[in-house]
């Protein structure tokens, strides 16, 4: 009989000096011996560690360490801070935890959903320590079942709520009901508990513990007694009504089962784990898409409905085609001939329904995480003679088998999930020999690593221990093997990928080049490839990790169509940023394209996706900039680079006509970026060109606009008076209107002298001085006044220019309000409006005065 025992998680919600260190021990760490020899040695075993950590590692933890305020990325800095003893045993203890877990600890945050703005292993753990010491269980129950090979899969054909899901760990007496069921069908001969869990959007993950020997075994101090166990691992999936099954007996299996099938109300169909790859892909295109017509009369079914995942028809995520009681087949042809649906991959197919004389029934076509995809029978509440029909008559309808997964290769979508699928393993799976192959071409490209070392293992059980010489359960010696791990190499990925592409440079998209960009003191890689026609680049950065939220807005906030390729990731995480300036895409898209045509086409969706969001993603963008902007003071990490990108973002949104040149010609004797400002009014006409340079300080004096600068300016101007563009747009005043300053901090003084040293130089153009806080008040009243601002378009323009072209060497916040209100005054409206409130109250009366009439 089982004992009543609380989950892990449940257990370790909240710890105290009681719990604390049998928290760790569960966990797996030698808290003993890190007492021992860390702890007994902690400011040598701290500082070394530190010591080794890279320069964002440290920015991350010393954010743990010490107070938010005193961040840092050196090593000397930290250690000369005070850090209590308890944060240093809580480094030291997180970082063992964290020991053989880098791409668990990765996976469990992008597939658990958690907003963290950090990127490595020890500070990911932190931050979901402090959340909750419990999550720590939940990483660990995820390391076991991903270090375990897949096993059994079955169906069942009800939708379950996870909340119900996790109640068989949260809930007493569904806990007892499931270890006692096990505890029976072991013959009584071994105990069971439910030890830990880990929950996921769609997926709950059930790790059990049975114990397997009780006995008193040899210490180096003393005989302990030691209860040996084994786990269980099960695995509920709620969205594909998934169960697999790991590390189990056959008993074992059949107790979870009965459990399962008493708990949902529903009977599990066991799946065929080798897909089915011996079909022809033609015949089963013809049969989906009605093609060749079956006659109902000698079938004795009929496909009364069937829902498409996608189709031709703009804004239409999915297609269904439905007919009471009688064969749709007909209509899905003609749609197909009509172009409107086809079937490249067979996720194309989203469920059917079969209909007999005696039952009606649905077949949920389910995507699997290794690219192919399973058909499962809604057999709820049938008899086994209708099921086998059910069976036989879509088997040989379709060719395929329900109820095993149907490989995917014979169509164009699933070689490059594959890839993906193939490049998130840790260990060698049975392949098809179509999938081996992908995988033999990794292995050659060296994108996949075979990592080899020793293992131990009892013939009896099959166990695998670390450090024993003798099996603890049979009481026989251990043997050792050799065992080969699967590594993803990164930077090869990267360098095939680059590879790829610059061998389908052509026509316009021809050209490519390396950038760099500092977010966070990361450095992130990206190659940038630019339209030879009009000159606009996409960037592609290739990165086998989640971003953190705050990279991603940063990279929004720089305005640059920016392509985000995910090694071995799965579809959620793919398509979760896909967003404003950003587009994602997987890794196995690149890998296996093979023509110029087939990039150059994707270039040609993407560039024209980024130009239909333009609109929006420039308004986000500038409003994320100028929130970023209001917190400068107070936001140590803020760099010059950020300011260089917020002031483009709210540039580029006011002004419509505008580009950056600081981040894209670093080291070029050029300003950060221009723009152009233009009206006209029934008496007047004007064009303005301004360049701008941006200059952040946190001295108490201000940035120094050194004569080095002074003549930066003067060269800007000179430079830009010979260009025929500018010429032919100004058409008068032939040379920049003015060159701005916008800084958080610049003495006025210093604007003076620069427009002192270019009055010297007979240049009429002036340097002005605008203030972040200035910046930020000019976009805070076009939020605030966007609705009015677009009914004087003109005298809009013409306000900024005039507030940006007066003589004073400073615009000041007064100016601003000042402008502002008289562009806000009834008599510049341009467009009329309609009074939307009032005409609809009209409306309104008129309609109740014909019902009273009536």
């Amino acid at each position: 009989m089982s004992k009543k025992v609380t989950v892990r998680n449940n257990e370790y919600g909240k710890l105290d000096e009681l719990n604390e260190e049998t928290y760790w021990k569960e966990l797996g760490l030698n808290i003993e011996l890190i007492k021992e020899t860390k702890f007994n040695n902690l400011n040598s075993y701290f500082d070394a560690d530190i010591r080794k950590q890279k320069k964002s590692v440290l920015l991350e933890i010393s954010s743990f360490l010490l107070y938010e305020e005193e961040q840092t990325e050196s090593a000397d800095e930290l250690l000369g801070t005070e850090v209590s003893d308890h944060k240093k045993k809580l480094y030291l203890l997180i970082k063992e935890f964290t020991f053989r877990k880098k791409m668990t600890i990765q996976e469990y945050v992008q597939q658990a959903n958690f907003q963290l703005d950090y990127l490595s292993e020890v500070a990911l753990v932190w931050s979901l320590y402090e959340q909750s010491p419990s999550h720590l269980f939940e990483i660990l129950t995820y390391h076991n079942w991903r270090s375990r090979a897949s096993n059994t899969l079955f169906t069942y054909s009800n939708k379950q709520d996870k909340e119900k899901i996790l109640k068989i760990a949260t809930d007493s007496s569904n806990r007892d009901d499931l270890c006692n069921r096990l505890y029976k069908k072991s013959g009584q001969a071994n105990e069971y508990k439910i030890y830990s869990y880990a929950k996921f959007s769609d997926l709950v993950i059930f790790q059990l513990y049975k114990m397997i020997n009780d006995k008193t075994v040899p210490d180096f101090e003393e005989p302990i007694r030691n209860r040996e166990v084994k786990s269980i691992m099960f695995a509920v999936n709620t969205v594909d009504s998934t169960l697999e099954i790991r590390d189990y007996t056959l008993r074992e299996r059949d107790a979870l089962l009965d459990f399962l099938a008493s708990m949902f109300g529903a009977h599990l169909n066991e799946v065929a784990t080798d897909p089915y790859i011996d079909y022809d892909a033609a015949v089963l295109k013809k049969s989906i898409l009605g093609i060749e017509q079956v006659r109902p009369s000698t079938d004795g079914i009929v496909i009364s409905a069937i829902t498409f995942s996608k189709s031709t028809l703009p804004k239409s995520p999915l297609i269904h085609f439905e007919l009471n009681d009688s064969d749709v087949m007909e209509a899905v042809f003609q749609a197909h001939q009509s172009g409107v649906i086809d079937l490249s991959d067979l996720k194309d197919i989203k469920s059917l329904k079969l209909q007999s004389a005696k039952t009606s029934r649905t077949i949920r076509a389910i995507a699997l995480e290794s690219g192919d995809v399973l058909f499962s029978l809604d057999d709820s509440g049938l008899d086994s003679e209708t099921k086998k029909h059910l069976r036989e008559r879509f088997e040989k309808r379709f060719s395929i088998p329900l109820d095993q997964p149907i490989s995917n290769l014979h169509f164009n979508g699933d070689i490059e999930e594959k890839v993906d699928y193939l490049m998130g393993l840790t260990k060698e799976e049975p392949l098809d020999d179509l999938t081996k192959g992908t995988f033999e071409d990794l292995l050659k490209k060296k994108v996949m690593v075979r990592k080899e070392h020793i293992e131990k293992f009892c013939t009896v059980c099959w166990e695998i221990y670390e450090s024993e010489e003798e099996c603890p359960e049979c009481e026989v010696g251990l043997k050792s093997r050799k065992n080969i791990t699967l590594e993803m190499d990164k930077d090869k990925a990267v360098k095939v990928f680059e590879r790829k592409i610059r061998g389908f440079l052509g026509s316009p998209w021809s050209n490519t080049k390396d950038g760099r960009q500092t977010i966070d003191k990361e450095v992130y890689q990206f190659l940038i490839v630019e339209d030879e026609d009009t000159g606009d680049e996409i960037r592609f950065l290739v990165t086998d990790q989640q971003l953190p939220l705050k990279v991603i807005n940063k990279i929004n906030r720089m305005v640059m169509p920016t392509a985000i390729v995910y090694i071995g990731s799965n579809k959620v995480n793919v398509e979760k940023y896909n967003d404003s300036f950003i587009i994602t895409k997987n890794y196995g898209f690149f890998y296996t394209m093979d023509k110029t045509e087939e990039f150059q086409t994707y270039m040609k969706e993407i560039s024209s996706e980024f130009l239909r969001r333009q609109k929006q993603s420039s308004a986000k963008s500038a409003f994320e900039a100028y929130k970023s902007l209001g917190i400068i003071e107070n936001n140590d990490k803020y760099t010059a680079n950020d300011l260089e990108h917020d002031v483009y973002a709210i540039i580029n949104d006011l002004t419509h006509n505008s580009t950056q040149w600081g981040s894209k010609f670093s080291g070029k004797i050029l300003p950060e970026g221009v723009f152009t400002l233009s009206y006209k009014t029934k008496s007047k006409e004007k064009k303005c060109a301004y360049t701008y340079d941006c200059k952040l300080s946190r001295l108490a004096t201000g940035y120094d606009l050194n004569i080095a600068e002074q003549r930066k300016a003067e060269d800007y101007i000179t430079r830009a008076y010979g260009s025929d563009f500018l010429e032919n747009y100004l058409r008068s005043d032939l040379e920049i209107t003015a060159h701005l300053i916008i800084s958080n901090n610049v003495d006025v003084k210093k604007i003076e002298a620069m427009n002192s040293y270019l009055k010297t130089k007979r240049i009429n153009a002036r340097a002005k001085l605008i203030k972040t806080e200035v910046l930020i008040k000019i976009y805070e009243l076009y939020l605030l006044n966007f609705q009015s601002i677009s009914s004087r378009p003109n005298y809009f323009k013409k306000s900024l220019i005039s507030l940006f072209d007066t003589n004073a060497d400073e615009l000041l916040l007064s100016e601003v309000t000042t402008e502002f209100k008289k562009l806000l005054k009834d008599g510049l409206i341009e467009q009329a409006t309609l009074d939307m409130e009032a005409f609809t109250d009209e409306m309104l009366q008129s309609m109740e005065m014909e019902r009273i009439s009536g």
